[in-house]
């Protein structure tokens, strides 16, 4: 290489350096500001899912007084086990629970409680959960159970298959719960 008028080559200069050595840090930084900016995103969103409250408009309540609702009012529980990581469950979430006369058909006839499994985002489960988990055999998202005051199960569903499979489930849970 001929030297320059400084006498030095341009490489050892720091001649401006053109092709893809320049625009691979750029293009890093932009994939990095696209996953910081999705990450922001889905955190948003799944704020009020991560609880299990707030989902919707039906009016969840807590699991620990779903029972004692449930023997005052004379309605069967409605547990919907979910996880904040479940894509059918979003669905579910999308086209019922968030819309209003399904939301209202269900706080009418059923004391409504959303179990939210965080299994794969802490390693755990509270006790209490795990239990309910047990006790109506969940291995799957979502699961809809439909019990009475007292535990039993009165019907079930696992999976969501659409607005108008839900609607039928709930409709035989609730002539179940009345015989």
């Amino acid at each position: 290489m001929e030297p320059t008028e400084s006498g030095k080559s341009p490489r050892s200069a720091g001649a401006s350096r053109s092709g893809p050595q320049t625009r691979l840090p750029a293009a890093l930084l932009v994939i990095a500001a696209a996953a910081l900016l999705f990450r922001v995103v889905t955190a948003v969103m799944d704020r009020g899912t991560e609880t299990g409250d707030g989902a919707g408009l039906v009016a969840w309540q807590p699991l620990a007084s779903a029972a004692a609702q449930a023997t005052r009012s004379g309605k069967p529980v409605l547990y919907d086990f979910t996880a904040a990581w479940c894509p059918p469950c979003r669905l579910l979430d999308a086209e019922a629970w968030n819309e209003s006369s399904m939301a209202s058909r269900v706080d009418r006839f059923f004391v409504p409680a959303r179990i939210m499994d965080r299994q794969r985002e802490d390693g755990r489960n509270t006790p209490a959960i795990e239990e309910l988990q047990r006790r109506y055999r969940v291995t799957a998202f979502p699961t809809l159970v439909v019990a009475d005051a007292s535990g039993r199960e009165i019907a079930r569903m696992e999976g969501y298959r659409g607005r108008q499979s839900l609607e039928a489930f709930l409709a035989e849970a609730v002539a179940k719960a009345r015989k």
